[in-house]
C-alpha cells in the first residue's frame, strides 16, 4: 500500500473519527433513523458525472493476483453454468463472507487484492462500504472471464452508492447487481435489468421488483433502500475512466471521480 494512501486514509479516518460505525447494531439504528426523516428527491436526469463515453478497451481489467483470490477465497464458479448464474452466485456468496456498512471504518484501496483480506469471514468492524463492495465483486467477476463494470449512481444532491453492471455474453446484455444488498432488479415481465433500464423503469413510474435484497440477513428497510439508494440516484451514471487500477498504478484512487458513461452494449 502506498504512502499516499496510507496518509489520505489516516486523515479520512481522522476527520470521520466520530461519524463512523463499527457495530451492526449501531448501523442499522442510522439507518432506521434516515428512513423516518427520509423525504424523496424528484428524479432529474443530467448524467453530469459522465461527460463523455467510456472506451470499452479500458474498462476491464484483470491482474494475476485476481486468479489468485478466487481460489484462496474458494468463490463459487462452474463452466457449466451461464454468465448470469455464476454472476449471482458469486455475489451470494461475497454477501455471506463479508459484511456491508455505508459508514465504515474500514477505508480500502480499489482493489480486491487490497479489499478481501481485510474484510473477508472478519467482524462486522471490518465491514465494506459500497464502493469497495462493488469493486470486490467486478474484480472476481472479470478474472473469470465475466465482463462486469463498477457502477456509481450519483443523486443531483451528491449522494452516492455503488452498483455493479455485469456483462450477460449469452443473452447480449447487461445486469446491474447489488453486491452491497446481495440483490437485483427486474420489471413487471420478470426481466433483470441493466443501469439504464432501471432508470428508465423508474422515470416511467414502471412497476419494478428487488430481488434477494437482504439488510443485515433480514428484509428490513427494503422499502427505503430502493428509494434513498436507488430512485434518487439515478441523475448520474458513470464508470471508471480508465481500467489502470492494479496496486501499482491506482491504489491511491480512493475519492476519484467515475466520469465517463457506462456502456448500453458490448462488441466483443
Amino acid at each position: 500500500m502506498n504512502l499516499f494512501f496510507r496518509i489520505s486514509r489516516a486523515k479520512t479516518r481522522f476527520d470521520c473519527r466520530n461519524k463512523l460505525i463499527s457495530s451492526k447494531e449501531e448501523y442499522a439504528a442510522f439507518l432506521k433513523k434516515c428512513a423516518d426523516d427520509y423525504k424523496p428527491q424528484v428524479l432529474t436526469v443530467t448524467d453530469n458525472t459522465a461527460k463523455s463515453e467510456a472506451k470499452q478497451n479500458e474498462l476491464f481489467c484483470v491482474i494475476s493476483e485476481y486468479h489468485v483470490l478466487c481460489k484462496k477465497y474458494g468463490f463459487p464458479y462452474s463452466a457449466d453454468l451461464s454468465d448470469k448464474e455464476n454472476a449471482f452466485a458469486i455475489m451470494s456468496y461475497l454477501t455471506e463472507h463479508t459484511y456491508y456498512c455505508g459508514a465504515t471504518r474500514n477505508i480500502l484501496p480499489d482493489d480486491a487484492v487490497e479489499i478481501l483480506p481485510n474484510s473477508f469471514d472478519l467482524p462486522y468492524e471490518k465491514a465494506l462500504n459500497c464502493r469497495s463492495k462493488a469493486i470486490s465483486l467486478t474484480d472476481i467477476l472479470n478474472s473469470y472471464g465475466i465482463k462486469a463494470l463498477p457502477v456509481c449512481c450519483v443523486s443531483n444532491g451528491g449522494g452516492s452508492h455503488f452498483l455493479v453492471n455485469v456483462w450477460l455474453k449469452e443473452e447480449n446484455r447487461f445486469v446491474a447487481l447489488d453486491p452491497s444488498f446481495n440483490c437485483y432488479f427486474s420489471n413487471e415481465n420478470g426481466r433483470e435489468l441493466s443501469i439504464y433500464e432501471l432508470r428508465e423503469c423508474i422515470l416511467n413510474n414502471s412497476p419494478v421488483t428487488v430481488n434477494g435484497y437482504s439488510f443485515l440477513g433480514t428484509e428490513e428497510l427494503k422499502d427505503y433502500y430502493f428509494n434513498a439508494f436507488i430512485k434518487d440516484l439515478m441523475a448520474n451514471i458513470s464508470t471508471w475512466k480508465t481500467n489502470k487500477r492494479s496496486r501499482k498504478e491506482l491504489s491511491k484512487v480512493c475519492g476519484v471521480v467515475f466520469d465517463t458513461r457506462v456502456p448500453k452494449t458490448l462488441a466483443l
